[in-house]
């Protein structure tokens, strides 16, 4: 079972003796700034509040891949 950043950090927090009611503010904090990133690259690269037409727009992601 592969282990993701909540349960890596779930681990820490247990073994830290932290109360287990923390454990979502904990959560919280790590997806800040992943959230904050978002916010900043809608605010420096679009317009805000824009509308895009189906065809209008243009990916920049990860080239499309086979799945297995």
């Amino acid at each position: 079972l592969p282990l993701n950043v909540d349960g890596a950090l779930a681990a820490l927090l247990v073994d830290l003796e932290f109360p287990s009611e923390l454990g979502n503010a904990f959560f919280i904090v790590a997806r800040v700034t992943g959230l904050a990133a978002h916010a900043h690259e809608e605010m420096n690269r679009q317009r805000p509040m824009r509308r895009i037409h189906p065809t209008d727009h243009r990916y920049d992601g990860p080239a499309p891949r086979e799945l297995e």
